[in-house]
């Protein structure tokens, strides 16, 4: 089974790398927790709008299934 960090999206995974070159240790710190899991229910909301601020991802058009499954950010 694939780990969250692996299901992310291409473009996501590409800006969450670019900032945790730019960023000490934010961005590494959520790059961790996708390495920890593989369920995206395992994550914590904080987890999550970090993940969103450090990708670059703008979550104002987001519903509640955007926020529940988080078909956004990961390969299903």
């Amino acid at each position: 089974m694939q780990t969250l960090y692996q299901q992310l999206k291409p473009e996501i995974k590409s800006k969450l790398k670019y900032n945790a070159i730019k960023y000490k240790s934010g961005p590494r710190q959520v790059i961790a927790e996708l390495h920890r899991f593989t369920n995206y229910s395992k994550l914590t909301i904080g987890t999550i709008k970090d993940l969103l601020l450090y990708s670059d991802v703008n979550d104002k058009s987001w519903d509640c299934y955007d926020w529940k499954y988080g078909d956004k950010l990961f390969n299903n």
